[in-house]
């Protein structure tokens, strides 16, 4: 099985969608660092340090204290000295709590500055001194020493301090431009990084654009598959169809004919001849047969049917038909080992069984050119009201090589055996659709299928298919002597005098029906087109319609509609039996549904077409 693989362009929208994540993140990195600086920048700017604010408040308080001693040398108010002391006191506790925040990050730097131009703890010592004595009121004005030494130290010290704030305001304006040239750089990465994902996400737009493109126009082209498809398929059918009928309708008259002369004919040669016909028809049959078959299983448009049997019983009336036929002329002996109960009564699809039975058989009994077939049947399970029966046929033909045991089962397959010799592999013929339909059947029934094999001494080939038990097993062998009743009793005396309906075009099938029906002493009348049955119908009685599905005007279901629509409720409910050559089920339904009773499929065997007239002639 091919799995799916990437297109170009899905490698592409990948390769695009991982690029954007990394980018992103990268990108996401960047910008978080940039944010983060952005953000410590502006706090920084924001709030001042807390240490230079002591200090601005300190130089204040002393320039104040400064001019107020000025003032006090000027007018010699003492209460100017006590107002000065005051503002020294202040800067006095602003300078002690400055060294107490000396050992904090920005408040040592500065703390370092004012020690490079004199001692804190000097300047505290000078200026509780000088309060000390502007309290004191023993401030003379004529003391010129004094009140310079005084100014001095006012002058020095905000001198000092001054440096110190210079130095400040000339940092504090390298952190401003170093922080301006980061908000920069960060508004500049963060345009770019929006530039950038603008076209990483426009080229992915257009990746996921062109991907919807193509998708659109991968839905169409499988749409339009999808529309070639049920084209062909109904073609197809069609086909089928038409050849089925086109190869059935001759093989009925050959069929048919050959069976009524084989019946009369003594003559040994020409007897001969005839079975030569009769075994080369039922090939051809066959051949029919497992195309349709196939066809049908391959669109899974066969249907199942459910009817009550009895297991034994089909398993040894295949072995049976076998063993007489192609086995005996080989010279191959037929053998059943039944390890069943024989009374075992289960419902499936009798039909398919004996198909499957009947394919493997002839599988065996054609490669098989001495020795012998045996069917062993058992129980291999059971589950509630389900039985598991498993069924093994094994020869002793030319077995199957290694190398082609795991091809068995596919269709158009047939072994071949190159120690065969020439004339056996020539006479090895077949559609090659056998064991293919064979797995298709056991498949559809809920079952297995297998084989084992060894080159030039046999193959095995074994199923199992799950049937449910019938509760009313007598029922079968009462409807099976019921059957034999009939089938002995053809052709009946109540079909004498019974008045018949042929609708059929073709005058070799006409001849073959007319032959059969007098052979019963049935009374008919011919219609060659579906108008003159219609109008034969309504002029005379009839016991039952015998009409082909294929007849030129109006068809055998369209003449069904309108019989079942007449005004007379006594015509109108006529037993209607439809002759086809197709065994499409669509088609069968649909003749069903248009008024037909039954279908019989043409080839059909006289005592079939007996038996089916007897049965609506037979109904109240």
């Amino acid at each position: 099985m091919k799995r799916a693989k990437l297109s170009f362009s899905n490698i592409i929208l990948i390769t695009a969608c991982l690029v954007v994540v990394v980018s992103i993140l990268f990108l996401n990195v960047i910008n978080t660092r940039n944010i983060i600086t952005l953000k410590n920048s502006i706090d920084t700017l924001s709030i001042e340090n807390k240490n230079i604010s002591i200090l601005r408040t300190t130089s204040d308080e002393l320039l104040s204290a400064e001019l107020l001693f000025t003032q006090f040398t000027q007018t010699n108010d003492r209460t100017i000295n006590l107002q000065s002391a005051k503002s020294i006191n202040k800067a006095v506790a602003h300078m002690k709590l400055l060294k107490s925040e000396g050992d904090s990050g920005r408040a040592a730097q500065i703390t370092q500055q004012l020690k490079q131009e004199k001692p804190i703890g000097q300047l505290i010592l000078d200026f509780e001194q000088l309060s000390e004595l502007l309290k004191s009121g023993s401030m003379d004005l004529g003391n010129t020493t004094l009140i310079d030494s005084v100014k001095s130290i006012f002058s020095k010290t905000n001198s000092h301090l001054k440096t110190v704030l210079v130095k400040e305001d000339a940092f504090r304006e390298n952190l401003n431009a170093t922080i301006f040239k980061n908000a920069v750089t960060g508004t500049n990465v963060i345009q770019k990084f929006f530039w950038v994902s603008l076209l990483i996400i426009l080229f992915i737009v257009g990746v996921l654009v062109y991907n919807i493109y193509k998708m659109v126009n991968y839905e169409n082209e499988i749409l339009e598959a999808r529309e070639r498809a049920m084209k062909l398929a109904q073609v197809k059918s069609r086909f089928l169809s038409n050849m089925s009928h086109e190869i059935r309708s001759p093989l009925t008259a050959i069929m048919g004919f050959t069976e009524i002369i084989d019946k009369i004919e003594t003559d040994t040669e020409k007897k001969n001849y005839l079975h030569a016909i009769k075994t080369s028809s039922e090939h051809l049959l066959s051949t029919v047969n497992d195309v349709l078959d196939f066809s049908k299983l391959d669109a899974g448009k066969l249907k199942l049917e459910k009817q009550q049997f009895l297991i034994g019983t089909a398993i040894q009336e295949v072995a049976f038909a076998l063993s007489t036929t192609s086995a005996a002329k080989k010279g191959i002996k037929v053998e059943t080992v039944i390890e069943l109960d024989q009374t075992l009564s289960v419902k499936g699809d009798l039909f398919r069984l004996k198909q499957i039975l009947y394919n493997l058989l002839s599988n065996a009994v054609k490669f098989t050119e001495k020795g012998g077939v045996t069917i062993t049947a058992n129980v291999s399970g059971t589950s509630g009201n389900q039985v598991m029966v498993k069924i093994a046929v094994a020869d002793s033909g030319i077995g199957i090589p290694n190398d082609q045991i795991k091809t068995v089962f596919e269709e158009f397959t047939q072994v071949t055996n190159n120690s065969t010799s020439k004339d056996t592999r020539r006479a090895i013929k077949g559609t090659g659709l056998g064991l293919s339909i064979c797995k298709m059947l056991v498949e559809l029934q809920g079952g297995t299928i297998g084989v084992e094999s060894k080159l030039n001494q046999g193959s095995v080939f074994t199923f199992a298919i799950p049937y449910e038990v019938a509760n009313n097993q007598a029922g079968v062998e009462v409807e099976t002597e019921k059957e034999e009743t009939i089938m002995n009793s053809l052709p009946a005396s109540s079909l004498i005098g019974k008045r018949v309906l042929v609708v059929e075009d073709n005058d070799v099938n006409i001849m073959l029906l007319t032959m059969l029906l007098k052979k019963v002493g049935i009374v008919y009348d011919i219609a060659k087109d579906g108008e003159i049955g219609l109008q034969l119908f309504k002029d005379n009685p009839y016991d039952v319609i015998l009409t082909d599905i294929n007849v030129p005007k109006l068809t055998g279901d369209e003449l069904a509609t309108l019989v079942r629509q007449d005004v007379d409720a006594s015509k109108r409910t006529i037993p209607i039996i439809g002759l086809t050559a197709t065994i499409v089920q669509d088609d069968l339904d649909d003749y069903i549904n248009a008024g037909i009773n039954e279908v019989l499929v043409k080839p059909f065997k006289q005592d079939e077409l007996y038996a089916i007239i007897e049965k609506y002639i037979s109904k109240p």
